[in-house]
């Protein structure tokens, strides 16, 4: 019984380091938080408005204020509502600026057939802007096909890869 009560003690203190270790490497402060409060650093990463890049993620509507900054949320995930212009297919459609902006359509792509989109319907899509189309690359990348025809035009221009698109939205959004 000594011997079995000797290993047992044996292995506890073989632990005793490996703990002490580990409790002094959870005390460390370390960080760019120099001169900032508790509240601060809380509130910064709770709120995850920014993206990585540095630009913080476009919810509004689809217009000018959007268009000519186009090129900072490539990459980034975006919520634009506007009214559908033009139904590609099942799965694409363009949209349109507000009737107060002379910006041009936006074409937006899903993995999904969309049967409830159609022209004129406020919808709102939520999406990782992309900045020039590509028909095979996307339609591989999507695991969809598209008509090669009816994306002819679209060919090297910026495009919404959507996510989710919500059709319940009111026409004033």
């Amino acid at each position: 019984m000594t011997r079995k009560r000797w290993a047992m003690r044996a292995a506890a203190m073989s632990m005793l380091p490996i703990t002490a270790l580990g409790l002094v490497g959870c005390d460390s402060t370390a960080g760019t938080e120099e001169g900032a409060d508790v509240e601060d650093i809380v509130d910064e990463e709770a709120d995850g408005t920014e993206a990585p890049g540095g630009v913080e993620p476009y919810n509004g509507v689809y217009d000018s204020t959007f268009f000519d900054d186009r090129e900072s949320y490539v990459g980034e995930e975006v919520t634009l509502s506007a009214d559908v212009n033009e139904v590609m297919s099942p799965m694409s459609f363009t949209i349109a600026g507000t009737d107060d902006t002379t910006v041009e359509a936006l074409l937006v792509v899903h993995d999904m057939e969309l049967p409830e989109v159609a022209p004129e319907l406020t919808v709102s899509v939520t999406g990782v802007v992309r900045e020039a189309f590509d028909l095979p690359t996307v339609e591989e990348e999507m695991g969809i096909d598209l008509d090669d025809e009816a994306f002819e035009d679209w060919d090297g221009e910026p495009y919404v890869e959507a996510k989710s698109v919500d059709t319940a939205v009111p026409a004033d959004s």
